[in-house]
């Protein structure tokens, strides 16, 4: 699963690089993307054409072990010759997490004009069926103007306030694939694809929805 998802991705930002000059690149954080990043460090991938993002963060710091950051950092971005100023990682440290989430916001604004357009997104998926930080039942699900959102975050692990882009950011992405291992995770994707209203169901991107399953 981790060797045909990180091939997607280098057959994506090939696409990207060579119509558009540039590959857009939102990362998912969890255990299941760490394998593909980890495949990715050592591909022959255009590192500089790259611009890497994220699809949400726990607000604890770049240090603590369930910051979607460091995991990156750890395996991919610090094995790599990207540019600093391609990395945009979530600003969680410091002041409130609405600051945080608008501050976020404002960024993909200033660099995509118009609408944010990623040319991938990578998302996880939660036994509950929850995507990025957009848990059942949270509000953030009916949010149809913001980009990016802090939610409270006690149904994650651990329970902490978070960022997450919202429904219409992730949907404006050319395309979306999510990585999921293990039986739960395919259960869930045996009840989205049979009508359950579950946050993971409500990925709709503009040109290509992609899962990558394994039951281990």
């Amino acid at each position: 699963m981790s060797r045909s998802a990180a091939q997607f991705v280098c057959e994506a930002a090939a696409a990207a690089i060579s119509e558009r000059g540039r590959f857009m690149l939102a990362l998912s954080g969890g255990r299941t993307p760490r394998r593909v990043y980890e495949i990715l460090s050592g591909a022959a991938m255009p590192w500089q054409d790259v611009h890497l993002f994220w699809g949400d963060e726990r607000c604890v710091p770049a240090t603590d072990p369930s910051s979607n950051y460091r995991m990156a950092e750890e395996v991919l971005l610090s094995k790599i010759p990207v540019p600093p100023e391609n990395v945009h990682a979530m600003p969680v440290e410091g002041g409130s997490p609405d600051a945080a989430a608008q501050s976020y916001e404002d960024m993909l604004r200033g660099f995509f004009p118009g609408a944010v357009t990623f040319d991938l997104i990578l998302l996880g998926v939660g036994p509950d069926g929850h995507t990025a930080s957009l848990f059942p039942g949270s509000s953030a699900l009916s949010e149809r103007k913001r980009w990016v959102v802090a939610v409270d975050g006690k149904e994650g692990n651990p329970p902490v306030p978070r960022l997450t882009l919202t429904l219409p950011a992730i949907n404006a992405s050319r395309r979306a694939a999510f990585l999921a291992a293990g039986l739960d995770k395919k259960e869930i994707h045996d009840k989205i694809s049979t009508g359950a209203d579950l946050p993971a169901a409500r990925v709709a991107p503009r040109e290509r929805l992609l899962w990558f399953l394994s039951e281990t």
